[in-house]
């Protein structure tokens, strides 16, 4: 995601402190419930914190965007070790991870450093940014740094498509092909049982510590 939807992103999640999760779902089977947060919840927030300068995350991006994850990483490290409210720095921690491990040869390494991407776009999706919601449907279906759960990838399709920042950006929803990969793994039931986990999903606590 380039720094200025990134920037977006933060605004509009502000916008939605009291908006709950759409109520929509994606190409799943006909007559699967609807998303949506219970009664007194908002919608997830990425926070922005007014004490940390624009500078360090986009000097951490731009080096990621030109191939230089290892000088980028112990920015996102330290920006991702803050808590709440830095999702994109951890979602740009995770892809740099995955960068590093496919052009690790030691096996056993890159398996680590996979897993610990994973991780890291995990917590950064369960903190409502919707990249990180996107990006775990592939790591689900390849199996990249975490077990393959089709079921789970299309529990993150449906969250990511009722994700209220998502709509609000007007960003795009599920691809076609991604949604045919996922149509071509799942059954009317495991469609159901997606739903099922999608719908008892909640974000995460705004007051979760970094790391």
């Amino acid at each position: 995601m380039n720094r200025k939807l990134a920037i977006l992103v933060l605004t509009a999640a502000g916008l939605l402190a009291s908006q709950v999760q759409g109520q929509q779902q994606p190409n799943g089977p006909p007559g699967a419930g609807s998303m949506q947060a219970p009664a007194g919840e908002s919608a997830p927030q990425i926070i922005v914190n007014p004490e940390l300068p624009n500078e360090p995350e986009g000097r951490g991006e731009d080096l990621r965007l030109n191939g230089k994850c290892t000088e980028a990483i112990p920015i996102f490290r330290d920006l991702a070790a803050r808590g709440a409210g830095f999702e994109i720095a951890r979602y740009n921690l995770g892809l740099c991870l995955l960068d590093l491990a496919k052009a690790e040869p030691d096996a056993q390494r890159a398996a680590s450093l996979k897993h610990e991407a994973a991780a890291q776009i995990m917590r950064a999706a369960n903190g409502g940014f919707p990249g990180a919601q996107l990006g775990l449907v592939t790591l689900y279906l390849d199996g990249n740094g975490v077990g393959t759960d089709p079921v789970e990838a299309g529990k993150w399709s449906l969250i990511y498509h009722a994700n209220g920042t998502r709509q609000v950006l007007g960003l795009p929803d599920v691809s076609p092909d991604l949604q045919a990969r996922l149509d071509g793994v799942l059954t009317a039931k495991t469609w159901a049982e997606a739903q099922s986990r999608a719908d008892a999903w909640f974000p995460a606590p705004q007051n979760q510590s970094g790391g």
